[in-house]
């Protein structure tokens, strides 16, 4: 496709970027909730948690398999049949009378993921070169403004209205940017018809969901309990298996051509990404709720407000670090958002307690570093697979980022729960005790990101520039 419409590409960014508006909005909506939802159908912390369990599971199947039919079917009839069962499940799961149903409405919920994938593909496919990297960019911009806008408004709508509520302002959204989708997104050009690798996708889905599964509830079910050992085990040997069949099948699941070093490079690097950010997350709210001198003391909406400024860099930096990547290239972006973000952990880790506005600063920097790798790393991906194969390589990009997202509770939440102290409350019955985790545990969990991105450098910087003076298009 060599003649591209520009008037389309622009019109058409702002609607793909609201598919990453809306997930962010309706996840970061639910998080406050979760207490509500677990006192209203008389659940424990440990049953709660599948309403987060069961969507990620979900979703990083969903993103790999429908990134992968969007290849062989059309990007934009795959990407309009997600949204619209999206919209029905968050509508669903807004009247969910029992929290088996919620579980169910959460599980088709997490068919939402594989919309990501789908748009990038869309914007690779359709857009004018110099024009993609400016609209993945706002496309990862407006992750940052879903959780800007959700935070304040899911706390408030959730203590006025009660949980239910937040969904319900979700629908309408989701129902419209369905029939927007469906009416002015045109579907692509390259479709690649093939037969679909039913055992490669079973063998994929036992694998991802056996490793989500024990990921998610070893801090719950204990380590070396049997059934996370077995989870393990299921996943390892499924993996194998899956991989025999990869390397040997006429038309595997992941198609063999995609798995370049600029792929694995950019899989890799979105994984540790994914795995900062929710470790930074983790790491904040103890940080800032914990009683002084462990902690700043304050409470679950101050905490919220706290962290929206960091959430913002995203709305600015991404958009301009897709120019960037168009001058400068990929690689090269790639690269300076290591050192963004290695040198404001670094001085975050140095100033803990210097204040919450000094320690917000130098997040935000580290915060810069995750926006440039987001936006080179996808454009690194997109420019590097054919455009008849964009759904897969995305697919996968997704399930690494849901890896990295999954990993970072129960590491960071380990360290915070073996690095701890007790401190003394006093009360009309003496002095009570309580653990909270120790100032080492803080520094520890940012030194396990910084180190992780210092690694990442390595399959970076042998990756191919594909962008800037040192690559093309």
């Amino acid at each position: 496709m060599d003649n591209y419409d520009v008037k389309y590409a622009w019109r058409v960014t702002p609607i793909l970027g609201s598919v990453a508006l809306l997930v962010m909005y309706t996840e970061a909506m639910l998080m406050p909730s979760l207490p509500k939802i677990q006192s209203e159908f008389n659940v424990t912390p440990a049953d709660v948690s599948w309403v987060l369990t069961i969507y990620l599971i979900v979703g990083t199947i969903s993103a790999a398999l429908f990134g992968s039919l969007g290849d062989i079917y059309g990007k934009k009839k795959i990407l309009s049949i997600i949204i619209s069962l999206y919209a029905a499940a968050v509508t669903f799961t807004g009247y969910a009378p029992t929290f088996e149903t919620l579980l169910v409405a959460r599980a088709v919920q997490g068919l939402g993921m594989a919309m990501f994938p789908l748009a990038f593909s869309l914007i690779r496919e359709q857009f004018p070169p110099q024009l993609v990297p400016t609209a993945q960019g706002v496309i990862s911009a407006m992750f940052g403004a879903g959780i800007i806008i959700a935070l304040p408004t899911g706390a408030y709508i959730a203590q006025n209205f009660g949980w239910r509520a937040t969904y319900h302002t979700a629908t309408p959204l989701a129902v419209f940017l369905a029939m927007v989708i469906w009416i002015y997104v045109r579907e692509g050009a390259y479709k690649t018809p093939r037969k679909i690798d039913y055992l490669g996708i079973s063998l994929f889905g036992t694998a991802a969901a056996s490793m989500l599964l024990a990921i998610s509830k070893g801090p719950d079910w204990g380590w070396t309990s049997p059934r996370v050992i077995t989870l393990f085990l299921l996943s390892v040997v499924a993996w194998a298996v899956f991989t025999l069949r990869q390397l040997t099948a006429d038309e595997p699941f992941l198609p063999r051509d995609i798995l370049n070093r600029n792929v694995v490079a950019s899989t890799i690097a979105i994984m540790i990404v994914a795995y900062a950010f929710q470790m930074n997350s983790q790491n904040l709210t103890y940080l800032f709720q914990m009683p002084p001198p462990y902690g700043y003391g304050l409470t679950v909406l101050q905490t919220g407000l706290y962290m929206l400024p960091i959430a913002a860099v995203q709305i600015v930096v991404a958009p301009l670090s897709g120019r960037l990547v168009w001058r400068l290239g990929a690689k090269a972006v790639a690269v300076a958002g290591v050192v963004f973000a290695v040198v404001g952990y670094q001085l975050a880790v140095s100033h803990l307690y210097s204040g919450v506005w000094t320690l917000i600063g130098y997040l935000t920097i580290a915060f810069t570093g995750l926006a440039l790798l987001n936006v080179s790393l996808i454009n690194l991906l997109t420019f590097s697979v054919p455009r008849h194969r964009l759904g897969s390589a995305t697919g996968l990009n997704t399930v690494f980022r849901n890896f990295g997202s999954a990993i970072a509770p129960s590491v960071a939440g380990s360290v915070l729960t073996n690095y701890s102290t007790y401190i003394a409350f006093n009360t009309p019955m003496g002095p009570m005790y309580f653990s909270v985790p120790s100032k080492d545990a803080y520094v520890i969990n940012i030194d396990i990101a910084t180190a992780m991105f210092l690694i990442t450098l390595v399959p970076i910087l042998l990756s191919k520039e594909v962008l800037g003076r040192g690559g093309g298009t």
